[in-house]
């Protein structure tokens, strides 16, 4: 099965499925499926915007809408999990995951399904210690603190996750494993992204709960984005005297000049037909689980790990749910629209906050199954108000202008895609086909309403820059290779003690910087009279939100503005112990 995996989206549908289109035109490559790790933004219209965590200059409607509305279709089967920049109001509507458009689906909170005899997992969100024991409380109209604690992940998914004892294909979240680091290139991630260092060195780059996963789910590949860097890593652990091996990677965001999108070739049983289908040791999970759904901002006390065994599915719990769903696995293709989408010939000039509604995908599955939808529990809070006709009280949400992912110029950037080398992707073996970057050159398809199109001329010619390597594990066999050739002690990737009023990864800030080194297919960008080489502007910025600095006019979008002396640069650096201050929730 040809898979695609996709960083962070931002919204970015028409550029990633024309990448898509150009690998099946040019390559000859027919993609089966695309998996996005996270900022997927399903925005349909100006009232979801009030809803996603960025300030209000950085909130821009993309691409979405067009997928929502019928306007187009993808074109090809997209599965994704949430991140910490989304259109959060959407998502809740469908916590056990659903269809937000026709071939497009959302896996929930936590969930796992089976494609074509590939069995897929994700956990949406990022941690942040002092959410993580709390029940889904949130609903809008969100405050301040709401708008971002809705995205963090909570204890009930990652305590259900661990009861998964089946074989897992692929697992998704959106911010890394901790400690994932240690089993890849660490010289060279340093070297992309300098401000890591100290994060690595301190132990502390990551999510704690998700090395939880790491170590007791052993995955075949795990897939993740958050940070903006293209990152591989091979991890070997041991279980049961049996040695796991998973193939992480992480990757970037859809810009001009990253590496976010890569193909592989992952084995799987021909005779599975490829359709969508529930998993039944989950939902079964689910079931046993239910009585941990909680909408209550206190804390969600659930077993400790000498009783967690009775939560694992029997097969009898898992016989009782195929005689739920009537032997039909298939997942319906039931979406509904619960919204008027965009419509930029008729915009709404003071959007409010839309009020949660109930998703008839969420209530199918949940009257199915005999499960607590936590959302209706959330709308039939409100006295006397049906959860479909409650009046929108929203207020404006404030959020600190510190946010650098989005450039909110309305300049056309032309986006194209180009094969590049990808020896540090050669742990992927024969899987691999390549991975793809981005630069810019002339537009040839331009979409109405979207400025920021891929063009799809001048590509390079088949196997022009491309080259997949075998044996990525000569690297990392006795450990990771210094810059001056020396050997780091390859470490094992142990779960950390989870300390629930730590800060999260420093993914809670937008982790780009300037200075990287250029690659080969460095990106050449310009603007009006000015060629700025490398990565965009932006990246100089996205070290300005590290440090706090919210004056800079030219945080977020690029700027024309010159080059700041070495000096700041590195004063700059310096100030970097953001992470560990503020609430850090202005992320990547």
């Amino acid at each position: 099965m040809k898979i695609a995996v996709e960083g962070c989206c931002h919204g970015e549908l028409d550029k990633i499925y024309d990448a898509i289109n150009h690998i099946r035109d040019k390559k000859g490559i027919e993609i089966d499926l695309l998996l996005c790790c996270g900022d997927f933004q399903a925005v349909r219209n100006e009232g979801d915007l009030e809803c996603m965590a960025v300030p209000r200059k950085y909130r821009q409607i993309q691409t979405f809408y067009k997928y929502y509305s019928g306007e187009k279709k993808a074109p090809v089967l997209t599965i994704f999990i949430g991140g910490n920049h989304e259109a959060s109001n959407y998502l809740q509507e469908i916590p056990y995951g659903g269809w937000v458009c026709p071939n497009i689906y959302y896996l929930g909170y936590a969930g796992i399904v089976n494609y074509g005899g590939i069995r897929i997992g994700g956990l949406s969100g990022i941690f942040k210690g002092r959410d993580y024991r709390r029940g889904h409380y949130e609903k809008t109209p969100y405050s301040d603190e709401s708008i971002r604690s809705v995205y963090h992940i909570r204890n009930v998914e990652v305590f259900r996750l661990k009861q998964v004892k089946q074989p897992l294909d692929i697992m998704m979240s959106h911010d890394w494993p901790r400690g994932v680091y240690r089993h890849g290139n660490i010289h060279k991630l340093t070297q992309m992204k300098p401000f890591l260092k100290s994060e690595i060195e301190t132990e502390t780059l990551g999510s704690g709960p998700t090395a939880e996963l790491l170590a007791s789910l052993h995955p075949k590949y795990w897939f993740s984005a958050h940070l903006h860097v293209k990152f591989a890593a091979l991890v070997k652990q041991m279980h049961l005297g049996e040695e796991k091996v998973t193939k992480f990677l992480s990757l970037d965001k859809c810009l001009p000049g990253r590496s976010f999108l890569q193909v592989l070739d992952v084995p799987t049983d021909s005779k599975k037909p490829y359709e969508l289908t529930f998993d039944t040791e989950w939902l079964s999970i689910l079931r046993l689980t239910d009585r941990f759904t909680s909408i209550s901002p206190k804390e969600v006390r659930l077993p400790d790990p000498s009783q967690s065994s009775s939560f694992i599915p029997s097969l009898g719990d898992v016989a009782k749910v195929r005689t739920l769903l009537g032997e039909n696995l298939k997942i319906p293709e039931n979406f509904e629209q619960t919204a008027i989408p965009y419509n930029p010939n008729n915009l709404d000039r003071h959007p409010t906050q839309p009020v949660l509604k109930v998703n008839s995908q969420t209530t199918f599955l949940c009257s199915k199954l005999g499960i607590t939808d936590p959302t209706r529990m959330l709308i039939e809070e409100e006295d006397g108000l049906s959860p479909l006709t409650m009046e929108d009280t929203g207020d404006e949400v404030r959020l600190s202008d510190n946010y650098a992912d989005f450039d909110d110029t309305s300049e056309s950037k032309n986006l194209d895609v180009s094969v590049t080398d990808d020896s540090d992707m050669s742990f992927l073996g024969n899987e691999t086909y390549a991975s793809f970057d981005s630069s810019v050159n002339n537009s040839m398809c331009v979409t109405p309403g979207n400025p920021e199109e891929i063009s799809l001329d001048d590509i390079p010619s088949d196997g022009e820059g491309e080259q997949v390597v075998s044996g990525w594990e000569k690297e990392t066999e006795d450990g990771v290779r210094a810059k001056e050739g020396k050997m780091l002690p390859r470490a094992v990737l142990l779960p950390p003690k989870l300390d629930i009023n730590e800060s999260s990864d420093p993914g809670e800030t937008d982790p780009d910087t300037s200075g990287n080194e250029l690659d080969p297919h460095s990106m050449f960008l310009k603007r009006k009279k000015l060629n700025v080489q490398g990565s965009s502007s932006r990246d100089a910025s996205d070290e300005a939100s590290l440090s706090g600095d919210t004056e800079r006019s030219d945080c977020g979008p690029e700027s024309d503005k010159e080059e700041p002396p070495v000096w700041k640069k590195k004063l700059k650096r310096r100030n970097l112990s953001i992470y560990s201050s503020n609430d850090g929730d202005d992320e990547s």
